[in-house]
This record gives C-alpha cells, sequence and structure tokens, in this order.
C-alpha cells in the first residue's frame, strides 16, 4: 500500500525537486545507517573479545569508538534530509528519535566507565537504533 500522504503533495502531485532528494537521502542513508550499525555491533564484539586489560581504555575499541562517532553524524544527516523531505509524523518521530537515541548512545558509553549500571543501557540503546533503523526504511520505502 502507497501512503499517499507522503508520495504525494497537498495537490495530489507526486513530490519533486528539494523534497524528493530529501527523501532518497533519507532511505539510502538509513540503509547505509543501517548497515553501519550491524558492522558496528561487530567491531563491539570483535573489540570486548580482543580487550586486554579493562574495557574502558582497550585500544581493540578504537574502531567501534570510531564509527560511532561517524553514526552520530549520519544520524544528523538523517535528521536534516527529514527536514528537507517534510515527511508525515510517523517518519518525523521515528527519526528524530533515531538520532537522540544515537547521541544518548555515546553518553551511556562514556558513563559506563564510573557508573556500570548506566553503561550496560548502551546495548538495549543499540538494539532500540535497529528497531528505529528499520522503521524508517519501512516508513521512507513506500515513497514513490
Amino acid at each position: 500500500m502507497i501512503d499517499d500522504s507522503v508520495s504525494h503533495g497537498a495537490m495530489g502531485a507526486p513530490i519533486t525537486g528539494a523534497r524528493r532528494v530529501g527523501h532518497l537521502i533519507l532511505r539510502y542513508g538509513a540503509m547505509v545507517f543501517g548497515v553501519a550499525v550491524l558492522v558496528q555491533i561487530y567491531l563491539a564484539g570483535a573489540g570486548i573479545f580482543a580487550a586486554a586489560g579493562p574495557v574502558s581504555q582497550a585500544s581493540s575499541l578504537d574502531a567501534h569508538r570510531l564509527l560511532g562517532n561517524i553514526l552520530a553524524g549520519v544520524a544528523f544527516l538523517l535528521l536534516i534530509a527529514m527536514i528537507v523531505a517534510r515527511p508525515r509524523r510517523r517518519v518525523v518521530v521515528t527519526v528524530v528519535a533515531l538520532f537522540v537515541l544515537t547521541g544518548v548512545e555515546g553518553l551511556l558509553a562514556t558513563a559506563g566507565g564510573t557508573l556500570p549500571y548506566l553503561g550496560a543501557l548502551h546495548p538495549v540503546v543499540a538494539v532500540l537504533i535497529v528497531g528505529l533503523t528499520v522503521r524508517t526504511l519501512l516508513l521512507v520505502s513506500r515513497v514513490k
């Protein structure tokens, strides 16, 4: 089923111009973001199992940390693309939540050094980010 309020403007015409580009960036950006999140999960596991000593200081997690910073930037770009695309409220709420949780993810990782029970939420939020990424893809894939 095509969601007409997403794929068409107020007059029923297909969206064009900047909105169309925003939707395309949102769709393909979410795909790249989703794949990068899966790589991020792999890097976390590899970094933890390769750690020699305290995990908070393990250089084996450097790639995970770097990709986390890149993902925060990509989440910001998805937010900008969403603003340009002006999609339905469901997409707006999903992308804003994805952006916020991506930022919270870094804070939880940092807090884990002194507050381990708060840091334990880091992988839980990662699962939520995966879910929101899939939801974003499902919602924006309806645009024709």
